[in-house]
């Protein structure tokens, strides 16, 4: 079975079955990365979620820290999440997108 566009689950122990997975456009996103961990993981657990909200956060943060490990943290607010906040976690040069998730407990 071909997955033209889909990412198979072999994998998972799903020979022969496929999932949509949305890939960032390299035009728009060009000066931006994403460790696997992003593209096979987080995509995967949270599909809502698009890479581009992700160029937002990090480009228009309302807040942004160090973590530990050599990460750094982005928040901003997503309009298509009615608003809530997306935490968007990068490795220490800034543009490596590693992780992301809206989060809950975050106050501006």
């Amino acid at each position: 079975m071909a997955c033209r566009g889909r990412r198979p689950l072999a994998l998972l122990g799903l020979e022969g079955r496929c999932i949509d997975v949305w890939l960032p456009d390299p035009t728009l996103m060009a000066e931006y990365l994403f460790t696997n961990y992003f593209l096979n993981e987080v995509l995967r657990k949270r599909p809502y979620i698009k890479p581009e909200w992700c160029v937002f956060v990090i480009e228009n943060a309302v807040h942004s820290e160090p973590q530990e490990t050599n990460r750094w943290r982005f928040w901003a607010a997503i309009p298509e999440l009615d608003g809530r906040y997306l935490r968007v976690v990068t490795l220490d040069d800034k543009i490596t997108i590693h992780n992301a998730f809206p989060d809950r407990g975050f106050q501006p």
